[in-house]
């Protein structure tokens, strides 16, 4: 299974770099590219040092993150084929020494803030030659690059290194979440996707066993009276219905944009009252050519996934895990290359 995600995952990157074809013809009858393909790359950085600092001055900090995103737009006659693929990714650490007193192999580690990956692909072929409305399918990917840690009551947060010796709570393919669908794709402007599959699956798979056991990415589980997880699979396979809208538009002399994509599934197996929902937003303001101010919103809710509860009474704002809408929201700096 890891093996056929990563090539499909390679192929379509691949074909997002594929060369558009276009017939020579007369200047004033030349036909449009068949691909049309952006790729954007966000930074943030921030940096503090400060040696024998005076007493309120705070402590040292540095913090990296990023966006990168790629798009590619296939359109000829009456096929068209859409991809997408984003990773956001954000680590920082504050002050130095090392997480406690006589641990002088357990330095101050970076702690993560964000990592996320997520690719799209959806292939559409038109009932008719001017028609709006297309038979589709459709595959998406989400899971992340890194490895993540916990660490402990005296020193809590995820990191990018193990300092407690608990192992990682999560790592690239625990967990994957994947949905292949097949259905109906409605376009009614070049702006304006609604796509709707009665017939779609969605499977998150946990391919290590000891993340797997954690009981808490959305792996079916069994439990003992107190709570305590005492069997486990790998794999939850659920079968429903989905529905994915994308939109995307320009304003302000084409200074901004705006773009999102909303993705809906009801698992018919079990309980399809709870809806999962996926849904990104980026915001774009243009400085100058090719330089973003870039602003993205993500909010997320699975039923099966336990996400970790946000509490400002709480030891680094968590107070442990349950079913809670999650919202993530990331400020860039991004310049963004269209070709």
């Amino acid at each position: 299974m890891k093996n056929t995600i990563i090539l499909l995952f390679s192929a379509m990157l691949l074909f997002a770099a594929a060369p558009a074809i276009a017939q020579e013809e007369k200047a004033d009858s030349i036909p449009p590219k068949p691909w049309k393909r952006t790729a954007g790359l966000g930074l943030d950085f921030a940096q503090l040092f400060q040696l024998n600092p005076r007493q309120g001055a705070g402590q040292n900090r540095i913090g990296v993150g990023g966006a990168v995103n790629m798009a590619a737009a296939y359109k000829k006659e009456r096929l068209a084929w859409d991809n997408v693929a984003l990773w956001q990714f954000g680590i920082q650490r504050l002050g130095t020494g090392v997480v406690a007193q006589g641990s002088v192999d357990k330095k101050i580690p970076f702690q993560k803030a964000i990592d996320e990956l997520r690719v799209n692909s959806k292939v559409g072929y038109a009932m008719t030659k001017d028609s709006k409305l297309f038979y589709a399918a459709d595959v998406s990917f989400l899971s992340q690059f890194t490895p993540t840690y916990a660490g402990d009551e005296t020193f809590p947060g995820n990191f990018l290194t193990d300092i407690v010796g608990s192992g990682a709570n999560s790592k690239l393919f625990s967990p994957a979440t994947f949905t292949i669908s097949a259905g109906f794709d409605f376009k009614p402007t070049k702006k304006l996707s609604l796509y709707y599959s009665p017939v779609g699956g969605k499977f998150i798979v946990v391919g290590n066993d000891a993340i797997a056991q954690l009981g808490v990415h959305g792996n079916p589980v069994t439990r003992d009276p107190l709570g305590n997880v005492i069997d486990y699979k790998k794999t939850f396979a659920g079968f429903g219905s989905l529905l994915r809208l994308s939109y995307a538009d320009k304003f302000i002399n084409e200074r901004m944009s705006y773009g999102t994509g909303m993705v809906l599934f009801s698992n018919y197996l079990d309980n399809p009252q709870n809806i999962d929902i996926d849904w990104t937003n980026q915001f774009n303001f243009s400085i100058f050519k090719g330089l973003q101010a870039t602003m993205l919103l993500n909010v997320f809710y699975d039923h099966d996934v336990l996400v970790q509860i946000t509490d400002n009474t709480a030891p680094n704002g968590v107070s442990g895990l349950g079913r809670r809408v999650s919202l993530t929201q990331q400020f860039l700096l991004k310049y963004s290359l269209v070709f």
